[in-house]
């Protein structure tokens, strides 16, 4: 969670400490960011909005009033990080699953324009509604659960989050949920890593 100072410099404050690395020497170590274990696979942690939005808009110290990014550059970077089997996140799944669960929530939603016509016909004429929009309901529903599930933030997310860029580009800051990965990720990285509880945002 993040605390916001309203000063002139703007800082926002976090309740744990983040981690901020040089981007040319960062080194992840061998573990597992959510679990701690051994890892046996890769993967990307991006702030590429066609890949993985993973940095939010208000948490951007390069966002501007005006609403531009001052470093567009910075949308674009990406880091691949050692996990566990368990923990793996593909991209293409992940991106594919959510296409899909867009998709057929347009399409639910463009259908529901015509059931409330037609359930408002009934209603209206007095008659019992029809038996398949009750089927349609459950459709509904079951469809508002996969976009659920489809956009919830995996554990990799939640344990790793990109939060923001310096203005040259030199440093990233990192949310990294798991003490202890935090803690050996910066003593792996002695010289290009260093926490920190806040950032300031112009």
């Amino acid at each position: 969670m993040i605390h916001t100072l309203t000063t002139a410099r703007r800082r926002f404050y976090f309740d744990e400490p983040i981690v901020r690395a040089k981007i040319s020497r960062i080194r992840f170590p061998k573990t597992c960011p959510v679990c701690g274990g051994p890892t046996s696979k890769t993967a990307r942690i991006s702030t590429n909005p066609g890949k993985k939005v993973w940095l939010r808009p208000g948490w951007d110290p390069t966002f501007s009033p005006m609403g531009k990014n001052q470093l567009a550059n910075a949308e674009t970077k990406s880091f691949l990080v050692d996990v566990c089997e368990d923990h793996s996140v593909t991209d293409n799944a992940e991106m594919r699953m959510r296409g899909l669960s867009s998709f057929i929530a347009a399409l639910v939603a463009a259908v529901s324009i015509f059931v409330l016509l037609f359930t408002g016909a009934d209603y209206w004429a007095g008659r019992p509604v029809s038996p398949w929009v009750y089927s349609y309901l459950l459709v509904l529903v079951l469809s508002m659960l996969f976009v659920y599930v489809a956009f919830r933030p995996s554990a990799l997310e939640t344990s790793f989050r990109i939060i923001g860029f310096d203005f040259e580009l030199q440093h990233v800051w990192l949310s990294m949920s798991n003490p202890t990965y935090r803690e050996t990720f910066v003593n792996e990285n002695p010289i290009a890593a260093e926490l920190v509880s806040w950032i300031v945002k112009v």
